[in-house]
């Protein structure tokens, strides 16, 4: 379910975000310095193997975790409080965030084709198109997604959830210094959430 949803997501993504850089070319930076891949792919292997730690142990030890249930709800609040005083500290206002052509124009490209996407899986899946419009809504944001999609519709499909975003980010780390130079619109709106995780590092 995992590899059905990234590939098809991921290919309507890089069919249609292409257009972009050529309707509405962006000038980028060259920077001197090179991304430490290394140490972002690191950091997001590290979020897997958490993830298949607690998979695993939850396999071995029968603890009751409707707690966590109630819990999650209240760390999510906790962390879109976060991700406020981060979008700050980055300098942004907030007309600066919300008047951005080709910000909004990357958005709404991303958006609709991996909305697109998710049909598509979920007709190969043979799974409600619903679910498959629900778990295609992550937009790279792993630890939102996974929880939201899992309180939902349950474990399989929000580790599926979690799976995906993860697994974009991990191509993000891989195709972002790759295209950031001829298609920067690519690059960024691919990486989707993930793009402001990579700015801050």
């Amino acid at each position: 379910m995992t590899a059905t949803f990234f590939v098809v997501i991921g290919g309507c993504n890089l069919l249609c975000l292409p257009m972009i850089d050529k309707l509405m070319p962006l000038e980028t930076e060259q920077l001197k310095n090179q991304l430490p891949l290394s140490s972002m792919a690191l950091e997001s292997l590290k979020l897997i193997g958490v993830v298949g730690s607690g998979l695993i142990l939850g396999l071995m030890l029968p603890i009751g975790l409707g707690w966590v249930e109630a819990a999650s709800e209240w760390i999510l609040f906790a962390l879109l409080f976060f991700i406020g005083i981060q979008l700050r500290n980055s300098g942004l206002t907030l007309k600066q965030i919300l008047v951005n052509k080709q910000g909004m124009t990357i958005a709404t490209v991303i958006v609709a084709s991996s909305l697109i996407g998710g049909i598509i899986a979920a007709l190969i899946l043979d799974i409600s198109i619903y679910k498959g419009l629900a778990i295609a809504s992550g937009f790279g944001w792993y630890s939102l997604a996974g929880i939201l999609i899992g309180d939902a519709f349950g474990p399989v499909f929000g580790g599926t959830s979690f799976m995906i975003e993860l697994l974009r980010e991990l191509v993000a780390l891989v195709i972002i210094p790759m295209l950031i130079a001829k298609r920067p619109c690519t690059a960024i709106g691919y990486a989707g959430a993930t793009a402001m995780d990579l700015r801050c590092q």
